[in-house]
């Protein structure tokens, strides 16, 4: 967004620069604005000392007129590479400021414009080549100590008023340019910083991810006593994804997903993950609730009225199996790649056998769901079903929400 706002409000900023990736372009940009700045500036001190009849001083306005026409031409050299014009920057600005300071002296302060120039070079560079940096700025403080060391106050090109005047200008010029580079990179680390808060809390739950941060614990695991889970999967999905593009496949998922992601967040509750088709949902966790039944029910009365609004890629009305269980669990971040957050138990593989064996369009939950929702939610009984590992299982179905002349409704 921010680089959009830059390039309309600068159409040529990224002249030269499109080839290259956003990291390296993006410091390609601020060298073609820092070329904008300096071009004009150089040249308008040369037109001035051009008509300056003081003798001898046509020399600094000859530099400044080159200076200007070479800065000018730098975003072309960025075809030839990504370093190629930072350093002809860097090297253009060098012999610019020590021509300036042999022939007018020190006087003026140009030769702070060294330290400036040895910040620029690290933004303009990146830290990929932070030695490269260093021998410049190096080279920056040799050339410092040349000039005070060799060249006097003022040879008398210029009055002292004049020279005065220039070293004021000369130090705040320079201050603010190092001011400008900081405040630079304290928003680039900023902003990286939030970008991988960003992203860190988008994997992990956030009480889990600020835990993870601090670094104290080895092993993030944790036991929980009454939790709820939550399956849905999208019925004859595998049939119907063969006969799709990848495009309108992921397209599909996406558009689904995203709703149910905006369910979950809407409610409180904690997304695990998605595998293929399917999506996982827990109540209770990392956070604990008494409430945990209750608001999962809900958010599958919602996901259910939802799927009702949605079409398939063939246009037909999405359908869902939901599934769901309660009792204890364990919880934890596992991996050190690509690490995730995922919970384990004997609920977790009955919530899932809850969706496989369930019927399109229906919310089939357990015997530790149903009791409970009961007093607050509609159910009809499902009857005995079998259940691998578990044998005969009763089920109910979830209906919604119990109004007062509402009870569980029987086996049909």
């Amino acid at each position: 967004m921010r680089r959009g706002r830059h390039l309309r409000r600068f159409p040529g900023i990224g002249f030269g620069t499109e080839v290259y990736p956003e990291r390296i372009a993006r410091r390609l940009r601020a060298l073609n604005l820092t070329t904008w700045i300096a071009s004009p500036l150089a040249a308008g001190y040369a037109v001035a000392q051009f008509f300056d009849r003081t003798p001898g001083l046509w020399q600094v306005a000859t530099v400044n007129a080159l200076t200007a026409l070479i800065l000018a031409a730098l975003p072309l050299l960025h075809r030839f590479g990504p370093l190629v014009a930072p350093i002809a920057f860097t090297l253009t600005a060098y012999v610019t400021v020590f021509a300036d300071c042999y022939l007018l002296g020190i006087g003026s302060g140009m030769q702070f414009y060294y330290l400036a120039l040895a910040a620029v070079t690290v933004l303009f560079l990146g830290t990929e080549y932070l030695f490269l940096s260093a021998v410049l700025a190096s080279a920056a403080a040799a050339l410092i100590i040349a000039l005070e060391t060799l060249v006097p106050r003022n040879t008398g090109l210029q009055s002292a008023q004049i020279t005065f005047v220039e070293f004021i200008i000369t130090t705040v010029a320079a201050s603010a340019i190092l001011f400008s580079v900081v405040r630079y990179a304290v928003r680039e680390a900023e902003r990286e910083h939030n970008r991988s808060e960003a992203l860190l809390t988008n994997i992990l739950p956030a009480a889990i991810a600020e835990r993870l941060k601090r670094g104290k614990e080895m092993v993030i695991a944790d036991k929980y006593d009454e939790v709820s889970i939550l399956f849905v999967d999208i019925a004859d999905f595998t049939a119907g994804a063969s006969q799709t593009t990848p495009e309108e496949l992921v397209l599909f998922l996406n558009r689904v997903f995203t709703d149910f992601d905006r369910l979950v967040e809407r409610h409180g509750l904690e997304k695990i993950k998605t595998t293929g088709d399917a999506y996982m949902v827990v109540s209770g966790v990392p956070t604990p609730r008494s409430d945990h039944a209750e608001a999962l029910a809900q958010l599958a009365l919602d996901m259910r009225d939802a799927a009702k609004d949605l079409r398939d890629p063939f246009g037909r009305s999405l359908a869902i199996r939901i599934g769901m269980s309660s009792g204890p669990v364990v919880a934890g971040v596992v991996g050190a790649r690509k690490f995730f957050y995922d919970v384990w138990g004997d609920a977790v593989n009955l919530a899932s056998r809850m969706e496989s064996t369930g019927v399109s369009g229906q919310i089939q939950v357990s015997q530790e769901i149903y009791q409970h929702l009961k007093d607050r939610f509609v159910l009809m009984s499902r009857g005995e079903i079998a259940i691998k590992g578990k044998g005969g299982v009763r089920t109910w179905f979830l209906v919604g929400r119990k109004t007062p002349a509402a009870k569980a409704l029987p086996l049909f």
